[in-house]
């Protein structure tokens, strides 16, 4: 079974126009949504997350690279729970940073110099797009994989981590690489073409992991896009040069981790409580409720021409891109069938939006599957429903996102220093375990301490349900600063809070309030 082409030898030189007028103005949307990205760093965001925090292990690293002390700089790169790769792959950029601090520059815990690891996210992101359109065209044609690179970029979960320094698109990105590596049309029949090919898919199954252990089915897939690939005798001897190459990548890490005094395979089995924090009962129906109140109608037209996509996929009769596809098809749905049992029944994993990252690509590449299926003047109107939906959900996520608060960069903005007398109040009854405290490194003009009144400048959590509580403004007080707190945002409410914990959080409608006293 092939896809029908856009282009027919029985179609008229007008048809061919508006096909070609019709994937420019996809590309041009395209590179407005991609443009559009850049403006949602202005609000900075980085360090926001606890999990974030990580990331400053790459920062210490590389300063003690530079003093000339690896042994210390190991035991930070290993120090990041279960995920080396992510703090070694930015060492780089953190390099950059620590450089420009020795050359007169912020320090590297500011916000102007994590806009620097936020660039790196953004350059991330637009790989995964790259990648994206490169996976479809192994199927698709050029203005059905360029739709879905255009619903990808415009979603919510796919701009939803531009801001904070978290390993889920890093290692989505490796991902999307072995993908496209695996569904090349040329098959080895070699047996050095098997070794090679197994030992990557190894490398790059593993890497995931070491970079988000949340992805840990991530092996199991490329593993089948391997088998896809290969012709049935070569399987076995596929599938064992795939263990030795995680086993490399897990013996090199290992190596590292242990010169720092720590055992990365030790790490795994101590991940953070994290991973059951949330409801376990929401195994099944997370992602449902994620589409449907985060990416609204756009959501729930994945879901809808999902299924007929993974059948279509499923079907098809040409006997070079059949196994491919069907492990296309297939293979995200079993992953997720799993992550969600052991949710729901093993109480082992939560979903979160994170988990539910993983699985938007497919969702994406089986939606305009299903379309690529209508006849031409169809599947350019269906597809053109779909982009618009997706737009107007994404202009809305732009506006209400670019005004969050992120209380650590409303600090920054009004250069809060740690002379000033900080008063920190929360309303909802929030405790004061992770309020934040003033980046370092800023400077203001008047050398005067203040006296401030933060509201909110929490991340709350834990979250009790006992009511909202308002903290009234103080008497005779001048306020410096009101925006909406950044948990406010549905799609951040969906990374590790229960259904109740996320009804309180629209409830109440937290707001980062300064006041000067």
């Amino acid at each position: 079974m092939k896809y029908p082409s856009h282009t027919p030898s029985s179609s008229s030189n007008e048809t061919n126009s508006s096909e070609r007028w019709f994937f420019r103005s996809l590309l041009g949307l395209l590179g407005l949504v991609l443009l559009a990205r850049l403006t949602l760093l202005l609000a900075g965001g980085a360090l926001a997350f606890p999990d974030e925090d990580r990331y400053l292990e790459s920062i210490k690293a590389a300063q003690l690279l530079l003093a000339g002390d690896p042994e210390g700089a190991a035991l930070h790169l290993a120090n990041t729970q279960g995920r080396p790769a992510d703090a070694l792959l930015r060492l780089p950029v953190a390099f950059v940073q620590v450089f420009w601090q020795q050359l007169g520059g912020p320090h590297p815990e500011a916000p102007l110099s994590l806009l620097l690891p936020q660039l790196m996210n953004y350059l991330v992101l637009v790989g995964n797009v790259l990648l994206l359109y490169l996976l479809g065209l192994r199927w698709l044609p050029k203005t059905s994989a360029l739709t879905g690179c255009l619903l990808y970029a415009a979603l919510v979960s796919s701009n939803l981590y531009l801001r904070h320094l978290l390993p889920y698109d890093l290692a989505l990105l490796v991902l999307l690489v072995a993908l496209v590596i695996l569904t090349r049309n040329s098959r080895p029949v070699t047996v050095s073409g098997t070794r090679q090919l197994g030992l990557l898919t190894g490398v790059l199954g593993w890497l995931v992991v070491a970079i988000y252990p949340g992805y840990y089915f991530a092996p199991v897939l490329v593993g089948l896009f391997l088998l896809a690939h290969l012709p049935s005798p070569r399987w076995l001897q596929g599938i064992l040069w795939a263990v030795v190459g995680a086993l490399f990548v897990i013996l090199l890490l290992e190596l590292i981790t242990r010169y720092g005094h720590i055992s990365y395979l030790r790490s795994l089995q101590t991940l953070g409580p994290s991973i059951i924090q949330g409801d376990f009962s929401e195994g099944f129906s997370f992602s449902g409720r994620y589409l449907w109140q985060i990416e609204g109608v756009s959501g729930i037209a994945l879901v809808l021409l999902a299924l007929p996509g993974m059948a279509l996929l499923s079907r098809t009769r040409t006997t070079e891109t059949r196994p491919m596809l069907r492990a296309l098809a297939w293979g995200p749905l079993g992953l997720w069938l799993l992550h969600a049992s052991l949710a729901y029944f093993a109480h082992k994993f939560v979903f979160y939006g994170r988990i539910l990252h993983f699985f938007v690509p497919f969702l994406v590449l089986y939606a305009v599957s299903a379309l690529a299926w209508l006849p031409p003047v169809g599947r350019r109107v269906s597809q053109a429903l779909v982009v618009g939906s997706t737009l107007f959900g994404f202009c809305h996520f732009l506006h209400a996102y670019g005004g969050l608060a992120y209380p650590r960069d409303v600090l920054a903005k009004l250069a809060v220093q740690p002379i000033d007398h900080l008063t920190y109040m929360n309303e909802g009854g929030l405790g004061h375990s992770w309020d934040f405290s003033p980046p370092p490194g800023l400077a203001r003009p008047a050398a005067v301490p203040s006296s401030l009144l933060l509201v909110n400048f929490t991340y709350p959590y834990p979250m009790p349900l006992t009511g909202c509580a308002a903290v009234a403004a103080p008497s005779g007080g001048h306020l410096l600063y009101a925006g909406p707190h950044f948990l406010t945002f549905p799609a951040y409410a969906f990374e590790g809070f229960t259904p109740a914990e996320r009804q309180h959080l629209r409830s109440c409608n937290f707001q980062c309030r300064v006041y000067q006293r």
